[in-house]
């Protein structure tokens, strides 16, 4: 039928697909146990994250805006609804980096800098800058792999410290002032 050459031609061809299949099996579970892993981590942040909401208390706004806004009248109750929420956020910003070395993410739209310019307002008052110096502090010792996590730490530091809430908190009052003074003199017309 086939002429013996071609024969050993399609052997060998039908070899190389089948290794070439074998390739892009061992692919797939390696894919889907980096996947495996992801979830399980996330599920452990989540817990963790879930163990520090539950002991926020009954007003942990007020907590937190005292510490805040007020942070010369903080109480160590305060101070400790503070230390969960911070860590709730590094677990979150820790989740992230995880899974932007993994590439999970599968776009440029969630990244830890953006994670961390959109979460550093907590942390905006000399209670949450000191946490941020205690955190930097304990992961700079650590060396390895935590670089690019330190790095998305100093960020936040840098804002914190930059952007205190107590000035921010000024400047939405006064423009709130601002605004109702120009609704009461239109509504006057």
């Amino acid at each position: 039928m086939f002429p013996r050459p071609l024969v050993g031609w399609l052997q060998i061809a039908g070899n190389v697909g089948l290794i070439a299949g074998l390739i892009l099996v061992a692919v797939q579970i390696q894919d889907s146990n980096r996947i495996a892993s992801a979830e399980m981590f996330s599920a452990s942040v989540d817990m963790g994250v879930s163990i520090n909401t539950s002991q926020l208390g009954e007003t942990p706004q007020k907590s937190m805006s005292t510490v805040l806004y007020e942070p010369e009248v903080a109480t160590v109750e305060d101070m400790f609804v503070a230390d969960r929420v911070y860590d709730a956020i590094l677990r979150q910003l820790v989740r992230i980096h995880v899974f932007d070395e993994l590439g999970l993410f599968g776009s440029e739209t969630v990244t830890p800098q953006g994670y961390v310019q959109l979460h550093y307002e907590p942390f905006a008052c000399p209670y949450g800058v000191g946490w941020l110096d205690q955190t930097l502090e304990r992961f700079a010792g650590q060396g390895g792999d935590n670089q690019q996590l330190v790095a998305s730490l100093k960020l936040m530091r840098e804002l914190a410290d930059s952007n205190f809430a107590t000035i921010g908190m000024a400047d939405r009052q006064s423009r709130v002032a601002r605004i109702l003074s120009h609704r009461r003199a239109k509504d006057g017309e």
